[in-house]
């Protein structure tokens, strides 16, 4: 009697081995299907994801070499934009416009104010200007073409090009 309950104790066990195996066969037999309907689509989602990754990186490394972060002539301009700024907030004195009419300073700003508001100018005008000189020219002159003029505490007014081209040792005239 022994032998026959062994026997059927095996039986089962065996029948719930064989129940289970067929139960993961059917589930990746399911689980293949369901990837074989997906996969395309994924992999089309992933490569239209990588040739947008793609054309980002090429639009990412036309800002860097627009905005000056590839070449050393670009980078020097940038530098040197960054340099004069930094002189003129330095200075005690006042940075404006001459009078059209009458003498003096119109809309006069304390020097290391204007330089903190040209500095985004500045930036702009080192990736258009293609030397010092040419950036100077542009830094000295508002949109209209009006020379910027500085007046220290005690003094007169002299365009900001010649005080640069006088003071700050990148800018002095050979």
């Amino acid at each position: 009697m022994f032998k026959w309950v062994c026997l059927g104790v095996a039986i089962v066990g065996a029948a719930i081995v064989i129940w289970m195996l067929n139960d993961m066969r059917t589930e990746v037999k399911r689980t293949n299907e369901m990837v074989g309907e997906r996969l395309p689509r994924i992999l089309e989602n992933v490569e239209k994801g990588t040739a947008t990754l793609a054309q980002v990186s090429k639009d990412i490394d036309s800002i860097r070499d627009l905005a000056g972060l590839g070449g050393s002539r670009e980078r020097s301009l940038v530098g040197y934009a960054d340099s004069v700024l930094d002189f003129l907030e330095k200075l005690p004195g006042q940075i404006g416009l001459e009078k059209v009419l009458g003498a003096g300073i119109k809309d006069a700003l304390p020097a290391a104010e204007w330089a903190a508001g040209a500095r985004k100018e500045g930036l702009f005008l080192s990736f258009r200007a293609a030397s010092k000189h040419e950036l100077l020219d542009r830094l000295g002159k508002n949109k209209f073409g009006s020379p910027w003029m500085y007046v220290a505490p005690s003094g007169e007014p002299i365009s900001m090009i010649d005080l640069l081209k006088r003071d700050h040792p990148e800018s002095k005239a050979p």
